[in-house]
C-alpha cells in the first residue's frame, strides 16, 4: 500500500496563472509531490488543467487533479525539493 507524503500546514499566498486568467490564492497544505489550494475563484480551474505558481520568486508548474467549492488538489509536474519547501513555507505566510 502507497503512504501518502507528509502534508505541511501552510498559509501562503502565491499567484497562480493559467491560459486564462490569473488570481491569487493560498497553500493550505503542501508536500513534495502537490499542495491543496484555498480561495480559487468559481470555475477559475478544471481538472486536468494545467497551471503555474509563482511562489517566493519560483515559479511551479502543476495539474489540478481535483477541485471542490473554493479549494483543490494539484500535482506537481516536477517534486519539489526541501529548500524548495522551505524558502515557500518562509514566504508571505499568514496565521
Amino acid at each position: 500500500m502507497l503512504q501518502r507524503a507528509t502534508r505541511l500546514p501552510s498559509r501562503v499566498l502565491i499567484q497562480v496563472r493559467t491560459a486564462d486568467t490569473v488570481f491569487d490564492a493560498t497553500i493550505g497544505n503542501l508536500s513534495a509531490g502537490g499542495a491543496r489550494l484555498l480561495g480559487v475563484p468559481d470555475r477559475a480551474l478544471k481538472v486536468g488543467e494545467r497551471i503555474d505558481i509563482q511562489a517566493m520568486g519560483r515559479n511551479l508548474q502543476a495539474e489540478v487533479r481535483w477541485n471542490f467549492d473554493d479549494t483543490c488538489g494539484l500535482m506537481f509536474s516536477n517534486p519539489l525539493t526541501q529548500n524548495d519547501i522551505s524558502a515557500i513555507l518562509g514566504s508571505r505566510t499568514f496565521h
